[in-house]
């Protein structure tokens, strides 16, 4: 059995967040998941994509990314533990994955109380500072920037993706996130690594059942490209055309640069490699 239940969110590291916010949540009409904030550390928003969110981040430094990964990046991606985050440290550390210890991130509710909104643990061994994978673990009680109802973001994604479904999944018709393709310079580890992460053999990776990760060789451990599932790529590709947007199409998938990041497209039901 995996040691997560979803993908929680992707990270995206950008100079600035909002051209690509209202692209896709105007443009592109996906759902806010988290209103744009501009903040004296970071501008930052969440989007929808059917099966997790995206968070745009645009941050006041990027000193903590090495030269080589500055953005704009793929900057990781966080799990949602499928046991107490305690408790899933432990079952994963078991099995040689090293973990760091939990930081809870705090703010004050409308009580004038501090609560725990998340608390985060960085996986060690599958990360780098140009790739961070993480436990993202949210709190029933937490004081969440905007929502009034005690709900969490992994609470109200079901709700979002109802919100998409009924808007046909926008102009791209998406259906949501389908693969990771990420580059590392531990191929063999790494892939050792997430199978027992995963509780799934072979290759790619079947991360969920509707999100795989594929791993290649690379220098540096960087996600190269994200790859979405939509209900008819020729829709897909018409609109992309309308917009020029379009920058490659093999006839199984066609690919986007938006804001220096590559975003592919491919009907789910297609068995060709991407």
């Amino acid at each position: 059995m995996p040691a997560y239940r979803s993908i929680d969110h992707v990270m995206l590291r950008l100079h600035a967040a909002e051209p690509l916010f209202d692209l896709l949540t105007n443009a592109f009409a996906l759902p806010v998941a988290w209103p744009l904030q501009c903040t004296e550390f970071a501008t930052y928003g969440w989007v929808h994509v059917g099966n997790t969110d995206l968070e745009l981040w645009a941050a006041a430094s990027n000193a903590d990314l090495p030269e080589h990964a500055q953005p704009p990046l793929f900057h990781g991606f966080a799990l949602e533990p499928a046991l107490p985050l305690a408790q899933t440290i432990e079952q994963v550390t078991a099995s040689g994955i090293t973990c760091k210890p939990p930081r809870a991130f705090e703010s004050t509710n409308t009580r004038g109380a501090r609560v725990t909104n998340f608390t985060n643990s960085v996986l060690l061994d599958l990360s780098a500072p140009s790739c961070c994978v993480v436990w993202c673990e949210w709190s029933p009680l937490a004081a969440i920037y905007p929502w009034k109802e005690p709900v969490t973001p992994a609470q109200r994604r079901p709700q979002l993706g109802n919100e998409l479904q009924a808007r046909g999944g926008g102009p791209l018709g998406l259906l949501g996130l389908h693969a990771i393709h990420m580059g590392t310079p531990n191929l063999k580890e790494h892939l050792h690594q997430w199978q027992a992460l995963s509780g799934m053999a072979g290759h790619p990776i079947p991360l969920t059942p509707e999100i795989t990760l594929s791993l290649f060789s690379a220098d540096h451990l960087r996600i190269e490209s994200l790859t979405f599932a939509v209900r008819s790529l020729d829709v897909t590709r018409s609109f992309l055309n309308r917009r020029h947007l379009l920058e490659t199409d093999t006839g199984t998938a066609v690919t986007v640069s938006l804001g220096g990041l590559e975003l592919r497209f491919t009907e789910r039901a297609s068995q060709s490699p991407l």
